[in-house]
């Protein structure tokens, strides 16, 4: 009965902020030990669904490019890649070194040159096979970032971890600086 009486009152009080959020859940809690039964699983439900939304629709449009473009560094455990070429991430991701005896990262600036272990082992085969037929060695642009999802600018896809941008340009005959890698422009096919 204590309880009752004091929600009556507390109901007639004007707060705002975070009083009135406390209060609300002060209310709640009084009206539930009241009578239990009043809120069931499904007012709960959809009052979640309703915040859920709220939250969602107040961010901006590009918020998980802006969350994966952040990540510097792969996330833990074993590889796998999670949902599609376009709506996806990876996890247990690894980064192709920079430089190898047969390829040159472009752009590393851009932190793209992460994937899948096979995908990173098959570049490298790619780039030794290329390079004993008599190719000069690869250039190697996008794969993806460290927990793959999608970037701020450029591809839709690349999210797995999956994906390589393999360039047609032969490479030169010395080692590119990591500037000239970062502002060397790609041929258009």
């Amino acid at each position: 009965m204590l309880n009752l009486i004091k929600y009556r009152r507390m109901s007639r009080l004007r707060l705002t902020g975070s009083a009135a959020r406390r209060a609300g859940l002060w209310f709640a809690v009084v009206a539930w030990l009241a009578n239990p039964g009043a809120l069931g699983a499904q007012e709960l439900a959809a009052s979640e669904a309703a915040k859920r939304a709220a939250l969602l629709a107040a961010l901006p449009a590009d918020a998980a490019k802006r969350v994966f473009g952040l990540a510097a560094s792969p996330s833990a455990g074993p590889p796998r890649s999670i949902g599609s070429y376009t709506k996806g991430c990876i996890a247990g991701a690894v980064a192709l070194p920079a430089e190898g005896p047969t390829w040159q990262v472009m752009r590393p600036a851009r932190n793209r040159a992460w994937g899948h272990p096979v995908l990173i082992a098959a570049i490298e085969r790619l780039a030794a096979a290329a390079s004993a037929a008599g190719w000069p060695g690869l250039l190697v642009g996008d794969l993806g970032q460290p927990r793959g999802g999608p970037m701020v600018t450029g591809h839709a896809s690349h999210q797995l971890g999956l994906d390589a941008d393999i360039w047609f340009t032969p490479v030169p005959n010395r080692r590119l600086s990591p500037s000239e890698r970062d502002n060397m422009a790609a041929a258009s096919i």
